[in-house]
């Protein structure tokens, strides 16, 4: 794998990106390194570093080579990287599934479970065209461009709808698609990042609902219209909107 796949892999762990960047640094290396020349290489500060070996020493991710101050640092298997990223693709998974079973038994009413993409394309539309003049979207993110893609090319044509409403959209998600959002997308929005948002799911909070965006294993929208789950995940989302960068 590349630089890239290896930090991607590595934060998909759960890892901060000042270990994951210490531990590819490491790894790509290929031998033992002292901490000096692990802050000369990763360009991090020397607590950053330090910081970042502790972490790693924790998930058995780095190991000590010498005694005293010859002590070097030296990354184990990736092997166990990708392990650990797997474990955690199929801990989201699984809590998707069980998500989906206690909302097909739910109340009908109060949630829908729409399937395929065609289906939650005219289901946003749908809802869109529904709302009030200047209501909200949050989005808690970390799906990639997944929404997007669902689109199928009807993006812009959302976008709009969305403007003529005049509907403020605030999205949290990963430095990725924050990248993206702040330099190359069509859709007006103010974004913020946290590091290690998952891939599965997207959560967009409306007045009136919840809904819950799945893309694997298959294309799903889980919308819950309560004004109980609408207040917490508002109350949620307000959180993690002041301790996003």
């Amino acid at each position: 794998m590349t630089h890239n796949e290896y930090l991607k892999n590595a934060l998909k762990t759960g890892l901060s990106v000042k270990a994951a960047s210490v531990y590819v640094v490491a790894l790509e290396v290929g031998k033992a390194l002292s901490p000096k020349a692990l802050v000369l290489k990763s360009k991090l500060h020397r607590q950053y570093v330090y910081d970042a070996l502790y972490e790693l020493e924790d998930r058995g991710l780095i190991v000590k080579v010498g005694t005293g101050r010859r002590i070097k640092y030296q990354a184990t298997s990736p092997d166990k990287l990708l392990q650990d990223a797997e474990k955690q693709r199929l801990d989201t998974l699984s809590s998707v599934r069980s998500l989906m079973k206690l909302y097909d038994r739910s109340p009908a009413g109060i949630v829908e479970v729409i399937r395929g993409s065609e289906e939650c394309i005219e289901s946003e539309f749908q809802i869109l065209s529904k709302s009030k003049q200047g209501d909200f979207l949050d989005i808690v993110g970390g799906a990639g461009m997944n929404f997007v893609k669902m689109f199928q090319g009807r993006i812009e044509e959302w976008e709009e709808l969305r403007k003529e409403k005049g509907i403020k959209l605030r999205y949290i998600g990963n430095n990725e698609d924050v990248e993206h959002n702040k330099s190359a997308s069509v859709i007006e929005n103010e974004s913020k990042s946290i590091e290690g948002i998952g891939e599965i799911v997207n959560v967009c909070i409306r007045p009136e609902s919840v809904s819950f965006n799945i893309y694997e294993p298959e294309i799903v929208t889980v919308r819950v219209r309560n004004k109980e789950a609408v207040l917490s995940q508002r109350m949620l989302f307000e959180v993690l909107w002041k301790v996003a960068k």
